[in-house]
């Protein structure tokens, strides 16, 4: 079964993990252009394609490496312009976000950006009308939802697998794409992204994709700093500190072994060829986000 491969294209310090202000990143080191190119040599090696959702100011900053990611046969997708979480911006700036960092990928890379996925997954209850933003802006896919409540975002009562969004009982021709999880019971186990992929055993990631291509394939994510284990520490708190540095040495590895067992390919490519219920997840239509929900 094809899984999807997918990369978040930000650098160490732009996460909201550390949540620094903008005006602040000018002051780190950057590291995300080589960062980036060790995961593009990664799946050169086996042979796999995937989709980057990357950042628009470090599209803007380095757009070479824009150039060179839709070079080597990879889907080039969005992750917003500032890595500014959905749940702090109003409807209206979510629009413009994902309008101007579409129109600069696209520009960049010279071909059309479909997929966007929103910064620390924040889609949330709160927001889905978002996803008609997004709709009118010209994407088809989103994946922005983790199905789970973390310390940051998440959507508990999602489902868990692909689906077109109906919203105030319009139904989206977009289609929404979740985290991958296990379901077991009433628990939503994750295991194919970030921490997740840096926390489980080699052998049992690799026996969580095969029973989950029982029935479905997995997606796995991963972000450049995630394979940067010399990227500079910070003081912050033992959350922080577990969330974002535990198990940086062994990311490579865990992707060695999964890029080894399986096959993977963009996520514009295994939408393309499969197709999807509708769910509605509400959102009444004269309803508004605002910064802050």
């Amino acid at each position: 079964m094809d899984n999807v491969l997918t990369v978040d294209v930000e650098d160490w310090y732009q996460t909201s993990d550390f949540d620094f202000p903008i005006s602040t990143w000018c002051t780190f080191p950057d590291r995300v252009v080589d960062n980036t190119l060790r995961l593009l040599d990664l799946f050169d090696q086996y042979q796999h394609k995937g989709t980057f959702f990357v950042l628009g100011c470090v599209a803007q900053e380095h757009p070479q490496l824009v150039r060179e990611i839709a070079a080597r046969g990879h889907e080039v997708a969005s992750h917003g312009g500032w890595h500014q979480m959905w749940t702090r911006m109003t409807l209206e700036e979510i629009a413009a976000d994902a309008r101007w960092s579409k129109d600069l990928l696209e520009q960049l890379a010279g071909c059309a950006v479909q997929a966007f996925r929103a910064p620390s997954w924040s889609l949330s209850p709160q927001n889905v009308r978002a996803l008609q933003a997004l709709e009118e802006v010209g994407y088809r896919v989103d994946s922005s939802l983790q199905p789970f409540r973390t310390p940051l975002s998440g959507f508990p009562q999602a489902p868990t697998e692909p689906f077109h969004p109906v919203i105030g009982g319009v139904r989206l021709e977009l289609v929404e794409v979740p985290s991958t999880v296990i379901r077991r019971g009433p628990l939503r186990i994750p295991f194919a992204g970030g921490l997740y992929l840096r926390v489980w055993p080699t052998a049992i990631l690799r026996r969580l994709v095969a029973w989950h291509n029982q029935t479905a394939p997995a997606m796995v994510y991963v972000h450049p700093w995630e394979v940067d284990p010399r990227q500079p520490r910070l003081p912050c708190s033992p959350l922080v500190r577990f969330a974002h540095y535990h198990g940086l040495q062994r990311t490579e590895d865990r992707l060695h072994a999964l890029l080894a067992a399986s096959r993977f390919i963009r996520l514009c490519d295994w939408v393309a060829t499969h197709s999807f219920p509708d769910v509605s997840i509400g959102g009444r239509q004269d309803s508004t986000a605002s910064a802050g929900n």
